[in-house]
């Protein structure tokens, strides 16, 4: 959280939609050793049916009928702090999703299924997502609640949380020195270097605003309280902030909070995406300010400073 003001990522689409292929059905067994019958099997059946049913609707790519898989007042809650409320919200959300990554495809493979009562069942798996042949895919936790609305198993909330494993290493590519011009002609200037045992990360930038300089430190590693990777960042002015970074393809998910030199309280979610091995861009979104909400920040370009030869 770069002056907790000054954050540089890209505003969240909603994230790639899940999708779901069917679980294996039963195969037939002696009687002798079969195990005991599922529970409600018709049911779990059903609900088998509405996530390939789901699953067809992703790759058609038809936003309205992937939106249709969800309750009237339906929520998804994605990986990137974004909490999509309604049918025609999601609907729109996916419409501008599809168009904006048109190779991207997702496999789900489902862990449990439980039920809660008799109208309502919670599934939770793992979700692979790929953007196109020359990207890495990723992974994400989902836990998806399933309701009975209308005689149909629909779901009433999809939640998305990064997959466990990240490692230090991954930031890897951030380290040496890059540069930015922000709104106004601020320059900035940052500078990744790992510690001595590559256990964190330093971090150490300057603002310069004509006659005005700002300057701070963060420090990057894994939190062992957690097993997360987290950033904590100082700021000579008094400024504090914190963030959980959690992986998303290309991206880097910052879930940030901090307090201002004045006492105010600042959450964030801050977007840095990879564009190539030299360039990277960086934009805050979802702001509040003291609990209120403010506008996000315009995308941010960053470009690496080439090393001294």
């Amino acid at each position: 959280m770069i002056r907790l003001t000054l954050s540089l990522t890209l505003i969240a689409l909603i994230t790639p939609a899940i999708t779901h292929a069917q679980e294996p059905k039963p195969q037939p067994a002696a009687a002798a050793n079969a195990p005991a019958a599922e529970s409600r099997p018709a049911d779990r059946q059903a609900i088998r049916d509405t996530m390939a049913s789901f699953v067809k609707a992703f790759q058609a790519r038809d936003a309205k009928a992937l939106a249709n898989h969800w309750t009237t007042e339906g929520e998804h809650a994605t990986v990137r702090g974004l909490t999509v409320h309604g049918r025609p919200a999601l609907e729109t959300g996916f419409t501008e999703f599809f168009a904006a990554t048109p190779e991207l495809t997702a496999e789900i493979q489902p862990e449990s299924l439980r039920f809660l009562s008799s109208a309502a069942a919670i599934e939770q798996g793992t979700v692979t997502i790929r953007k196109g042949a020359a990207e890495a895919a990723t992974k994400a936790r989902y836990e998806a609640l399933l309701v009975q609305e209308e005689n149909q198993w629909r779901i009433a909330s999809l939640s998305e949380s990064a997959e466990e494993g990240v490692l230090i290493a991954d930031l890897d590519w951030l380290i040496g020195e890059w540069k930015s011009t922000v709104g106004g002609g601020a320059e900035i200037h940052t500078r990744y270097a790992w510690d001595a045992n590559k256990k964190f990360i330093d971090v150490t930038f300057r603002l310069q605003e004509g006659d005005r300089t700002l300057t701070g430190r963060q420090v990057i590693g894994i939190d062992p309280a957690t097993g997360k990777l987290h950033s904590w960042t100082f700021e000579a002015n008094g400024g504090v902030g914190e963030a959980d970074w959690s992986p998303d393809g290309h991206d880097w998910i910052l879930s940030a909070a901090g307090s201002l030199p004045n006492g105010a309280t600042l959450e964030e979610t801050n977007i840095l995406r990879r564009v190539n091995a030299d360039t990277l861009t960086w934009q805050s979104t979802n702001r509040l300010l003291n609990g209120n909400e403010i506008a996000d920040l315009a995308p941010v370009k960053v470009t690496r400073i080439p090393a001294a030869k």
